[in-house]
Formats: structure tokens, C-alpha cells, sequence
């Protein structure tokens, strides 16, 4: 029975793939159903995925959306080059470095179109994803925030992936047991701004202590943050750590500039469930044409979080309330009813203060004190090895609840390294963990009128989110810039600069209420649209396998999964994460 089990189901996915072959891709060099998986994204946690599953000897197919980025995986965006100088000082270039290499060039790594075109967001769309967009901080959340109440899913299942990942460089950590020591993920803190160290001066005098270590459980004061820079000066992000190592191998294929639009299925009359077999795609330089790619195993989603439910919406995966609506009739055949898809939406705050210098003399010029490209390009040390700040301080301000977390933190921006506006100090306050909204979800584009299947598969989700819409999460924030008001009152930051956004005349609890509501902007920390949860829980969409309910072949391992937000920044558990799920997939096949 198991013999004719097999050969009817090899016999249905067989004759779908020779029916569909007349307009399967074979552009790219490949052909039908070389590859064990198909992971669709290059980012965060599809480099990690993909290289952890070729490790074992299995052949991968990785689709990314958009185009070539590192210089070590083929991008040309170039800015400068590393090289040597030798005793008579002449400057030979050894190999060239990208805007997506240099930490301080993160600010602008997300022009010339290199992100997705979702409105008011901002996710990068290149080989390494988001991954390459971001400020480069490392700092997992505290031990609560992974208290999800699922099987194999807290802080205990997570830590020792969180140790697997990174390789802590500082001196004064290489015994702490709260860091990794062997992973690829390279991790130090850089003290070298004057108006970091200062800072770091008024916080102590406001009371507010110093951390050398912002990982442990405890957060709480003032430190240098820690950042996934390598001892060379460059970003040491997942592409450059994993994805390298990935596409090196023979069994390993990248395809850039091609957006995955759906999964392929085939029913299965055994199991009585849909099974992917497939994706279908479009490249860039065939933007009309539909094209299909098959795998033997599984496809794994790791587009994220905003981009992962329109692919499960298009494969007919949703609130079957949604899809069967008639306008979307043409280009959705409803397979699975999953509500949690698209809901769940969370995601960091943010209030930017502004600060000048009391006087001229007070700015430190940088720029005079060497030759910063030089210096970089020898060394790989000075400005462009940081991403232009250091220092940060947890905020807590009702101090009578001790025990409870910090409700935000603060990074300067020093206006000497060109911030947000030029001369100027810029303070970040990020809400560490908003309310989670039941409005803040991701849906189908409700316009779809005089779309062609490809244009309506392409075009990006509707995202409804409100940062401002929970009382309770302005009062924190408001609370927060009166603490970091307090703070900036002490020597020597009060000899040194003045409030101008908001200004000093902005002082009462309403008037700063009305501040963060019109200044409020959201973070580039997108999680939960596809959540994990267990069988009792009616809006999961994956289970502790990180497997999609309902259909099978088909998992997700990017933030979209993630129940709750951490505190702090995200790429730290977005790479954790991923390590496990690679350890969850494999199990499944030894």
C-alpha cells in the first residue's frame, strides 16, 4: 500500500509539472526539480536558512526580489576600496566595498529603489534584505519577551541559538556566558564620538548607571551598544557571513531580481491536503511573463514580514471572508481559511528630538583630525567603521516600579557625523514594546480595478498601522522624553547643547502629548503577520514546526512568525530564530 501510496502521488506531481513545463523558466540555467527547497528571500533569515540546509548536502534554490548589493556577491554600488599603504605612503586598492560594506553609509542604503514599494514603510528589497539596511545594532530581548507559551519556544529553546550566532570581539566579554564566541556573526561595541562619552558623563550624574553589556537580562543604564561589525570596519550582516558561504556551494543556485507572486500546489489524496510543489515567479527583465520553478521538499518563506502574507494571500491562503470577495476572483483561488494572516502586525516606535550645540566651539570636528577614507581604507578603523553614533540609555521613568522593564531607549546621534540634521544632535526615543493593536494588520490591496493577474500578484500589501492609536504607549513615550530631558539637564550635555524639536517652550504633559502624536513615525522592525501559536490558538498561521496549518511543504522562518515584539532592536532574534527553525527543518529529515 505504501509502494502504490508513492506512485500515485509521484504520478499527480509528475504529470502537473510536465503539463505546466511549457511555461516553466529554463533561462536560468536550471531544470525541473533539481532543488531539494526553494527559499524565497535572501534576507536575514533566508541567508541563515539557506546555508544551514546546504551544510547538510541539500541542494537550494534561493529567489530574491531584488538586485546585487555586497561586493562579494556581485554588487557594483561601489564607494571605495580596502587596500595598503606602504612606507613611501602609496595607496595600492586590494578589492572594492559597497555602500551595503561600510557601516556608516547605512543611511543610505535603502535609495535608488532598493526597497519595496509598500507605502510608508521602508524594507529593503536586495540580495541580503534588511539586513543591509539597518543601523547594524545587535541586542537580543530580555528573557520575558520570548515567554510565548509555545512547545520548544522560549528563552531556554532560543539562548543557545542566540550563542551559536555571534562572536563577541570585545576584550572584557571573551568569558561571559551571555555571548557567542564561535558563531559567523561578528559583534562589538565602538566608543568613539566625544558627545557619546559625554553622554554617557550626564547619565551617570542624573543617576543613571553605567552597563558595559547590553545583553544581559537586566537592561538598564547607560553603555555603548553592541554592533555586528567585524574587525575590519565592515558590516558583518547575514549576506556576508552566511549567504557568501551559501552560494560557494555547488548545490546552491541565487536568482535575483525575481519576485516570487505565488506557490504552486498539487492536491494530495492521501493526506487530503494541498502540498506545494513550486513557485511561480517573475524577473525584471521578463516583467510580463509568468514563470514556474519546482522543488522536491518544501518551499520555505522567508520574504518577511510584510511581504510573506501577500504571497500566502495569492496562493489562497487567508480569511476565506477576504478572498472569496468577487474582485479578487481573477486571481486568487482560496485553498486554506487562515484569519491570522496579515494580522498580528507589531512593530517599534519612534520620536526623534533634535539638539544644537550651545556654540560652535562646543561641536568636535571629526574631519580635521585625519584622513577619514584613509584611515578607513588601511585600517579599517575611524568614522566610516561605526554607523556614525555609540551610546544609548535605557529609559525608566517611573523608577517606583523597578522591576518592571524599561519602557524605552535612547541613542544620540551626534551632529558632527551628519545626522539627521546636519550640526545638530539627534535623540531617538523607541517605544521598547508597544500595546499590540488589533487595527495594525496587512491586507489585500483593496484597489484592484483594471489589474492584470502579474500587476495585482507585484503589487505590495495595504498596511494599516496606527503608532499613535494606544493611550497608553504615548504616555510611555512622553514620559520617556521628560526622562531624557532630565537627563540632558547635567554637565556636561547642558553646557553643551539646546533643545530645538521639541523646544524648551514644550514642557507640559499635554503639550509633549501633542509632540509625539504629530512626530511619531514607526519603525523598520516589522513582525507577526504570519504568528506562530499552537493548535488553540485561532489566528496562527504557522505551527511549533513552523510549518503553514492546513497545507503542507510549506514553512515560514522569517519575523513574520514571531508572537510578540521583543525589546530593543530585532535582527539579533530574527537570527536566532532562523538558526532554529534550519535545527527544526533538518529534524524533520534525520
Amino acid at each position: 500500500m505504501d509502494t502504490l501510496k508513492i506512485f500515485v502521488s509521484f504520478f499527480l506531481i509528475f504529470n502537473l509539472v510536465l503539463s505546466d513545463s511549457l511555461s516553466s523558466s529554463s533561462s536560468a540555467g536550471i531544470n525541473l526539480l533539481p532543488y531539494d527547497f526553494i527559499i524565497v528571500g535572501s534576507g536575514v533569515s533566508g541567508s541563515i536558512v539557506a546555508y544551514r540546509l546546504a551544510q547538510k548536502g541539500y541542494s537550494v534554490l534561493i529567489m530574491e526580489g531584488g538586485g546585487k548589493s555586497i561586493a562579494a556577491l556581485g554588487g557594483i554600488d561601489y564607494i571605495g576600496t580596502k587596500g595598503t599603504l606602504n612606507s613611501d605612503n602609496v595607496y595600492t586598492p586590494q578589492r572594492p566595498l559597497t555602500k551595503y560594506d561600510v557601516p556608516f553609509f547605512f543611511q543610505s542604503a535603502d535609495i535608488n529603489g532598493n526597497r519595496w514599494d509598500i507605502p510608508n514603510t521602508n524594507v529593503a528589497k536586495m540580495i541580503g534584505g534588511s539586513g543591509l539596511h539597518n543601523a547594524m545594532v545587535y541586542q537580543r530581548g530580555i528573557d520575558s519577551d520570548y515567554d510565548w507559551n509555545i512547545t520548544n519556544w522560549n528563552f531556554v529553546d532560543l539562548k543557545p541559538y542566540f550563542l551559536k550566532v555571534e562572536k563577541i570581539l570585545d576584550s572584557n566579554l571573551q568569558s561571559s556566558p551571555d555571548h557567542g564566541h564561535d558563531g559567523f556573526i561578528k559583534v562589538k561595541s565602538i566608543p568613539f564620538d566625544k558627545e557619546g562619552n559625554d553622554y554617557i558623563k550626564s547619565c551617570n550624574a542624573s543617576g543613571l548607571n553605567f552597563n558595559n553589556d547590553f545583553q544581559v537580562n537586566a537592561r538598564t543604564g547607560c553603555g555603548f551598544f553592541q554592533l555586528n561589525i567585524d574587525a575590519n570596519g565592515e558590516r558583518s550582516s547575514t549576506a556576508h557571513e552566511y549567504l557568501t558561504r551559501a552560494v560557494a556551494m555547488p548545490k546552491v543556485k541565487l536568482i535575483d531580481s525575481a519576485t516570487v507572486t505565488r506557490i504552486k500546489w498539487t492536491f494530495n489524496i492521501f493526506t487530503g491536503k494541498n502540498e506545494a510543489i513550486g513557485i511561480e515567479y517573475v524577473t525584471d527583465d521578463a516583467p510580463n511573463t509568468l514563470k514556474t520553478l519546482y522543488c522536491n521538499k518544501e518551499v520555505i518563506l522567508a520574504a518577511g514580514t510584510l511581504n510573506t502574507p501577500k504571497i500566502l494571500f495569492n496562493s489562497g491562503i487567508g480569511d476565506a471572508n477576504v478572498l472569496t470577495q468577487s474582485k479578487y476572483s481573477n486571481f486568487i483561488q482560496p485553498i486554506k481559511h487562515l484569519p491570522g494572516v496579515g494580522q498580528n502586525l507589531q512593530n517599534h516606535f519612534i520620536v526623534f528630538n533634535v539638539w544644537t550645540y550651545a556654540d560652535s566651539s562646543s561641536r568636535p570636528d571629526f574631519y580635521t583630525n585625519y584622513n577619514v577614507n584613509l584611515q578607513y581604507q588601511t585600517q579599517g578603523t575611524g568614522i566610516l567603521s561605526t554607523p556614525g553614533f555609540s551610546v544609548g540609555a535605557w529609559l525608566k521613568p517611573n523608577t517606583s516600579a523597578s522591576s518592571n522593564p524599561a519602557d524605552a531607549i535612547m541613542t544620540i546621534f551626534p551632529g558632527a557625523l551628519g545626522s539627521t540634521l546636519p550640526g545638530m544632535m539627534t535623540f531617538a526615543v523607541s517605544l521598547c514594546q508597544p500595546t499590540p493593536n488589533p487595527i495594525n494588520k496587512v491586507s489585500l490591496p483593496i484597489n484592484v480595478t483594471g489589474l492584470s493577474a502579474i500587476q495585482f500578484y507585484k503589487k505590495g500589501v495595504d498596511v494599516s498601522f496606527n503608532p499613535a492609536a494606544v493611550n497608553a504607549d504615548v504616555a510611555k513615550l512622553v514620559s520617556s522624553i521628560q526622562e531624557s530631558r532630565r537627563i540632558m539637564s547635567y554637565p556636561p550635555m547642558s553646557q553643551l547643547s539646546i533643545p530645538v524639536l521639541p523646544d524648551a517652550s514644550i514642557e507640559t504633559d499635554l503639550q509633549l502629548e501633542s509632540f509625539v502624536r504629530n512626530n511619531i513615525v514607526p519603525h523598520d522592525h516589522w513582525i507577526g503577520t504570519a504568528k506562530m501559536g499552537s493548535s488553540s490558538d485561532p489566528l496562527a498561521v504557522v505551527d511549533t514546526n513552523i510549518k503553514v496549518i492546513g497545507v503542507n511543504r510549506v514553512r515560514i522562518v522569517d519575523a513574520s512568525i514571531l508572537p510578540k515584539i521583543p525589546h530593543g532592536l530585532l535582527q539579533a532574534t530574527v537570527m536566532a530564530v532562523a538558526e532554529k527553525c534550519a535545527d527544526t527543518i533538518l529534524n524533520d529529515y534525520f
